[in-house]
């Protein structure tokens, strides 16, 4: 399943890749990956090493599990287990308002296009989404008005 990533209303290559098993750790400093939160708790030693790390919270973790280690992360990325849990949402507005995280904040899992403007809003910078339904989100962002009734 390909990943395409929207940003700033626009469809953008994902440059970093899931690194689901320590044993495929890069060796270069340069190439972006993304870790679980149980991955990195239980290996963050030899991480820490690396510089384009990346994290993914699932939608039922809380960034308090990271909050020492946050500086480290070059982007942050919440998976929404489902579309009618808001926690990451919080999670977000907390990494910017609290934690002064400056980096990216990427959506991805079960999310619809009807969220997207709160994603926003909350402090997300990107939406991770399957490739083939690339012309649907794109067909309803040009939807979008840009009138919201609340601020």
């Amino acid at each position: 399943m390909t990943q395409v990533i929207l940003k700033n209303d626009k469809v953008l290559q994902n440059d970093y890749f899931f690194l689901d098993n320590i044993a495929n750790l890069p060796k270069s400093n340069t190439q972006k990956f993304i870790v679980t939160a149980t991955e990195w708790l239980e290996n963050k030693k030899v991480f820490r090493e690396k510089k384009n790390i990346g994290i993914k919270l699932n939608s039922d973790e809380s960034v308090s599990l990271i909050k020492e280690d946050i500086k480290l992360f070059k982007i942050i990325q919440f998976n929404f287990i489902t579309f009618k849990d808001g926690r990451p949402f919080s999670e977000a507005r907390k990494l910017r308002n609290e934690y002064k995280f400056t980096n990216e904040i990427r959506a991805s899992g079960h999310i619809i296009p009807d969220q997207y403007i709160f994603l926003i809003r909350c402090g997300f910078d990107s939406v991770e989404i399957e490739s083939k339904k690339k012309k649907f989100w794109l067909e309803f962002l040009k939807m979008d008005s840009g009138l919201y009734y609340q601020p």
